[in-house]
């Protein structure tokens, strides 16, 4: 068992500092000798949720809550979160899990706060959360039609210019086709007028 613990420990590196080595997440253990490969599992995926989020007091303050209405969003005891919090966040994996899928949760949904799951009536905030996304749809789709307004005056404007350099082109070819037959005329007139003065000179 020591050489299992000690290979998982150089796996999880990285991930070291998950709390004091003599506490449990869950009573009944007898000490850490006897942790299984699968709890070591959980301790490591843990200490990244640590990572990435921050101390249990850091989430509590960044959601504006006290200890007691954290402890009512997670549905434990009060004196829990203070137990934890004294031990050195040595709260059970699957409440990181909550806090982590919590934040993630406020990152999809707009409106979103601790209050719709604690709120006695969650009914309101609900119906708040929904108004807030049908909110941010019709700005999203009011932007869309901007866009395609601006798409459509441009493909216009390029219609328009396009249309204005073909008749540019049409005209200049035209001119080009007037001064082409006026040269072939005054040659065949500056021919026929050397052609008189020469027999004007021989008669």
């Amino acid at each position: 068992m020591e050489m299992e613990v000690q290979g998982m420990d150089q796996g999880f590196e990285e991930v070291a500092e998950i709390g004091p080595s003599n506490e449990s997440f869950q009573e009944g253990e007898e000490s850490p000798r006897s942790k299984t490969s699968l709890r070591m599992h959980y301790e490591a995926q843990v200490a990244v949720i640590r990572r990435q989020t921050g101390d249990l007091e850091s989430v509590r303050l960044g959601l504006g809550l006290s200890q007691r209405k954290m402890a009512q969003l997670l549905m434990v005891d009060p004196s829990a979160w203070t137990r934890w919090v004294k031990q050195g966040d040595e709260a059970p994996p699957h409440i990181w899990r909550a806090l982590q899928w919590f934040s993630a949760l406020q990152e999809k949904i707009p409106g979103l706060t601790p209050h719709y799951f604690i709120n006695q009536s969650p009914q309101v905030l609900h119906q708040k959360a929904l108004q807030e996304l049908d909110q941010e749809r019709s700005e999203r789709q009011q932007e869309h039609r901007n866009l395609q307004e601006k798409l459509d005056l441009i493909s216009a404007d390029r219609a328009e210019l396009q249309n204005s350099l073909q008749q540019e082109i049409f005209k200049l070819k035209k001119d080009l086709n007037f001064h082409k037959k006026m040269s072939i005329v005054i040659l065949s007139l500056s021919i026929v007028w050397a052609a008189v003065l020469m027999v004007w000179k021989f008669a």
